[in-house]
């Protein structure tokens, strides 16, 4: 394979406290081994970095995760941006991706991950209404997601991105238009806005189960979806994927990247990773292989220590396994998949792998332009249905 761009993700799992609709691997704290753990990272690194795809590749997108990644010292992430960037050759365009909650940085700490070198902040916001914040279990106060925009500007943020999340439980949609409309107003260059998810085993989907919380209805949810891409749509944001937003050029790079199915490496406890063809874990694999690193902080430490590596666990994928995710993370966004490149890399044709795109195009659940396939408006409220159809 040969070497080119490559996107890397670092998970730092700590947050203040965990979140009920969080199924992500995290953990509550009030104190870290910030600087042991970074250099298990930075140990990591240098293991990958010796090997295909990732020996002599370009870095191309960096994004710390978490977690909350904003409780990290701006000097620790600064030393993790600087040995990354030694390391590895380095775009001309590196985007750097922090995401931050509100209450956790001020406009001195902000100002230091901007002196680091992040060039783009995610805020985690989820709405501006004090019930709902509540009721997510969020630390955060209104004020406090406020004064962290403010100062994200201050601190000299020109990439701004905001979270938001709706179908939230008792939710209204007079109050997701109260939402946006102060998204809206703040400006940010990218918003990201989520339909609330129930994972299996949060404390959120606990309450569904025993009839103590009410999900959204499928109508009113829907409702949300088509109101969010209205308003952002006719405020100036692009729809460039189900449920992202952006200002022309400000596209979140790091995640087209998941999307497109490029290479990427995940640092850090639990992290994933994954390669288009083979890779260290998988010297085999023809069509990709994924791989998840050891999840307890305190074992990933150990394995990085012993081994170089912390991979638990790897899948090495087949080719019908591939064509499928070509084709529904590929439709994740909104310029849809290429049939040239499906054709390319798979040696047969879309309609011949996936007959049932025939009845997508009849039924008007996606369109077909150029060579290109993807979803249209009524296809991306049914994105779920139409994504299991490829597998």
């Amino acid at each position: 394979m040969t070497a080119g761009r490559v996107s890397v993700y670092v998970h730092i799992p700590w947050c203040l406290s965990r979140c009920p609709y969080c199924d992500f691997n995290t953990y509550a704290a009030r104190e870290w081994p910030e600087k042991e753990y970074a250099d298990a990272l930075l140990s990591e690194l240098a293991w990958y970095l010796e090997r295909p795809p990732f020996a002599g590749s370009t870095l191309a997108t960096v994004f710390f995760g978490g977690g909350t990644p904003s409780l990290f010292a701006p000097q620790t992430i600064e030393r993790l941006l600087d040995e990354s960037c030694r390391r590895f050759r380095t775009a001309s365009d590196l985007e750097i991706t922090l995401e931050a909650n509100p209450g956790t940085v001020d406009r001195v700490h902000l100002a230091g991950f901007r002196a680091a070198g992040v060039n783009r902040l995610s805020v985690g916001i989820q709405s501006f209404q004090p019930r709902l914040l509540e009721s997510l279990g969020r630390r955060h106060s209104v004020g406090e997601s406020r004064d962290a925009l403010d100062a994200a500007r201050a601190a000299g943020f020109e990439r701004l991105s905001l979270d938001l999340m709706y179908a939230i439980p008792t939710q209204t949609l007079e109050e997701l238009e109260i939402d946006l409309s102060e998204a809206i107003a703040r400006a940010p260059e990218h918003i990201s806005a989520y339909a609330l998810i129930f994972e299996p085993g949060t404390p959120l989907t606990r309450d569904l189960q025993s009839g103590r919380i009410q999900r959204a209805s499928e109508d009113l949810e829907a409702a949300m979806y088509e109101t969010v891409g209205n308003r952002l749509g006719e405020a100036g944001w692009s729809q460039y994927e189900i449920s992202n937003f952006a200002r022309p050029g400000h596209e979140a790079r790091h995640n087209q990247a998941y999307w497109r199915g490029g290479p990427y490496l995940g640092l850090g406890a639990g992290a994933h990773s994954f390669a288009p063809e083979a890779s260290p874990v998988a010297p085999e694999a023809r069509f990709g292989v994924r791989w998840q690193n050891v999840r307890d902080p305190a074992h990933y430490r150990d394995a990085v220590s012993n081994d170089g590596h912390a991979v638990a666990e790897h899948e090495a994928l087949t080719r019908a396994q591939a064509m499928g995710e070509f084709c529904w993370l590929g439709l994740r966004e909104t310029r849809g998949i290429s049939e040239p490149h499906f054709r390319e890399r798979f040696g047969t044709t879309l309609d011949d792998a996936f007959p049932h795109v025939q009845t997508l195009r009849r039924e008007g659940l996606v369109t077909q332009e150029t060579e290109r396939v993807a979803l249209t408006p009524r296809g991306r409220l049914l994105a779920d249905e139409i994504f299991a159809g490829f597998f």
